[in-house]
């Protein structure tokens, strides 16, 4: 009996033994036997999201990026060394930025678009993503985002990405998280110029025009008003009792929150009355006629500290005073908004919008980069205020700036999650921003995009006829009675009907839907 045991035993240890090198035997050869497992789906998939965690691609690539503005000395020594050092340890790129000056941006990104110049990534507003889609500028951005976004997606509310949703897929990334109620519909003022003119705060047209006077009657050398192609909705709000909000930045049409019609913004009463508002501060040198087709003297003209006010943008003020105190050690900023008890609408909940280029040839590194800011508070420090001791220091919970030089606009990638108020900014300030949401509505517009598509020669034709006979009205150098009859019939035998017509017909289909 126990010899049979042990005869059991021996056999039991055998097998487990041969059990034992044939499980080791197909581990350490599998991968040759049968087909290969980094075919399947899964394993694509997860060796993507692999690579994703790691942040460190195997191939090495130069990411082309337009910028507005000017590169300064320190912008372009950070890129350089300290920025794209990081970027290559953590993404294996680097970054090659071509800065456009803001006054023919516009233009000149237009025209590296529509030649099919290899850039990769570009920012602009929102409004244009409708357009630049239409022309087929950008790409979809879909499978990028869930791919190489997941960051984006967790700091970026998901509303903000429904605003660049057209024809169901995703055309840009909706940088800021912020507050954006009645953005470009307030006015920002220097407020220590305002108190050394014996007024407090900014509540009527009336206290603009008496502010000016006061002010240059101390110094002439102060100029007035910086916009003429933007601020109407700042004055619709005195203007009119109705509640409105313009498609975009064209200034042709607009929505009456009240009723949800779209209506032909160039052909409204209101109009007229803006830009004979216009024509009296052109009179009264609020409006400066020598600097109007100037845009770069007009910037001058604020970098100076000659500016008295302008449109404000929700956190505009913060944005300018380091700009401001630049010229002026004790300049003070604050926003206003005329006739404060009417509400204020959020027609897109982030106007920045960073678009990936048709042309670009490395998307998936763009995607990659965008998340790689928001992928830590290390991260979107980094790159927004640089080296910590070198170019910036925490100061009291606040950020103190140690350079004057501009790095990454902070108000492109501004976040709810990683926002820091600068040092020095008065606490006034950060509640009016911060408290800026409260008292408003969101848009009939919201989550609208016109799409030009069918309409776009007649657009083209439309918009050359606008730059031509109507802006020298919206800027108050053209009489309204003298010139307006004419400049319409001009617009209207270009097509403008049509297009009216079209966005009319897309506007009540939308609305339906909703």
């Amino acid at each position: 009996m126990a010899k049979e045991w042990r005869l059991a035993m021996k056999a039991a240890v055998i097998g487990g033994v041969a059990i034992l090198f044939a499980s080791l035997a197909y581990i350490l050869y599998s991968q040759f036997i049968g087909p290969d497992p980094s075919d399947s789906p899964g394993a694509r998939n997860a060796e993507l999201a692999d690579q994703q965690a790691q942040g460190v691609p195997e191939s090495f690539v130069t990411l082309k990026v337009i910028m507005p503005g000017d590169l300064s000395a320190r912008m372009g020594d950070f890129v350089e060394n300290e920025l794209n050092d990081r970027l290559v340890r953590d993404l294996n790129m680097k970054l090659e930025l071509t800065y456009i000056p803001w006054s023919n941006y516009q233009q000149k990104v237009e025209l590296a678009l529509s030649t099919g110049a290899k850039y990769d990534l570009f920012w602009y507003g929102a409004p244009f993503v409708s357009v630049y889609y239409t022309k087929g500028y950008i790409q979809p951005l879909d499978e990028l985002l869930d791919r190489y976004g997941r960051d984006l997606v967790k700091h970026i509310p998901d509303e903000n990405f429904k605003m660049n949703r057209i024809d169901g897929k995703l055309w840009a990334i909706p940088s800021q998280a912020f507050t954006s109620a009645g953005k470009f519909s307030s006015v920002m003022v220097r407020q220590d110029l305002l108190e050394k003119a014996g007024m407090t705060d900014i509540r009527t047209i009336a206290d603009l025009e008496r502010f000016y006077e006061s002010m240059h009657a101390i110094d002439p050398s102060y100029y007035g008003y910086l916009e003429t192609d933007r601020g109407h909705e700042m004055l619709w709000r005195e203007l009119t009792d109705r509640n409105y909000s313009s498609l975009d930045e064209r200034m042709l049409f607009i929505v009456d929150e009240d009723s949800g019609e779209i209506l032909s913004y160039v052909e409204s009463d209101l109009y007229k009355k803006v830009v004979q508002l216009r024509e009296s501060w052109v009179e009264k040198a609020i409006i400066d006629k020598n600097l109007v087709g100037n845009p770069s003297a007009k910037i001058d003209q604020e970098n100076a500290g000659k500016l008295l006010f302008r449109v404000g943008a929700v956190s505009r003020a913060m944005e300018n005073l380091q700009t401001a105190r630049n010229a002026d050690p004790n300049a003070r900023l604050r926003e206003y908004y005329l006739a404060k008890e009417k509400p204020k609408f959020i027609v897109t909940p982030s106007n920045e919008a960073f678009m990936i280029t048709a042309a670009s040839e490395n998307p998936e590194r763009a995607m990659m980069f965008m998340n790689w800011i928001l992928q830590s508070e290390e991260n979107y420090r980094f790159i927004v205020y640089g080296v910590e001791g070198k170019d910036y220091e925490l100061e009291k919970g606040k950020i103190k700036l140690l350079t004057n030089d501009q790095l990454m606009y902070e108000w492109m990638w501004r976040n709810k999650d990683f926002f820091v108020a600068p040092a020095g900014v008065e606490d006034d300030m950060i509640h009016d921003m911060l408290a800026n949401d409260e008292n408003s509505r969101v848009s009939k517009l919201f989550g609208f995009h016109f799409n030009e598509a069918s309409v776009k020669n007649e657009m083209a034709q439309v918009m050359a006829v606008y730059k031509e006979k109507f802006e020298p009205i919206n800027f108050g150098l053209a009489g309204y009675e003298e010139h307006y009859e004419d400049a319409l019939t001009a617009l209207k035998k270009a097509g403008f009907d049509l297009v009216f017509a079209e966005l009319q017909r897309q506007f009540a289909e939308f609305r339906l839907q909703r």
